[in-house]
């Protein structure tokens, strides 16, 4: 009898340590959400090299990526605080972060290969084109242009 019960002790025991070790804290974006964050941001870092910091070669880059940061904050329904404090969690919880930075990668394969292939991959297995990630280009060129042309508005002529 005391060695049915001291099993069943260990294994509520080991039962609730492993599912708190899961379980994220609540002011910690969700994995999905910080992926999506995450992805964003490194869309923005590739834009912002290939387009804007090319093109003028004056502008305060970390000035520029702040801006472009906050935006992405925005876009996500998060404050820079929230990102800041998930990242410091999933860089210190490295099991948490490789799933994530599994899908990246992933992510980048996918959107590195030829547009023919991808779309040939696509009506292959008759899925629809998942326009999200277009979206989210489109919006980030098109704050681009905002931006730049505000600063254009502004700026008095010499």
């Amino acid at each position: 009898m005391k060695l049915k019960f001291l099993f069943s002790l260990a294994f509520l025991f080991f039962l609730f340590s492993c599912s708190d070790k899961n379980k994220l804290p609540k002011d910690i974006l969700p994995r999905e959400k910080m992926e999506a964050v995450l992805w964003d941001m490194l869309r923005a870092g590739e834009f912002l090299d290939s387009y804007v910091f090319n093109k003028d070669t004056a502008i305060d880059k970390v000035a520029e990526s702040e801006k472009w940061y906050d935006k992405i904050y925005q876009l996500n329904g998060i404050t820079k605080e929230q990102f800041k404090k998930s990242f410091a969690y999933y860089k210190d919880n490295l099991t948490a972060l490789k799933p994530i930075l599994d899908s990246l990668s992933k992510k980048e394969m996918e959107d590195t290969q030829p547009v023919q292939t991808q779309a040939a991959a696509q009506s292959s297995q008759s899925q629809p084109i998942d326009t999200t990630l277009l979206k989210r280009r489109d919006s980030l060129i098109k704050l681009h242009r905002e931006t730049k042309l505000k600063s254009q508005v502004e700026q008095p002529t010499n």
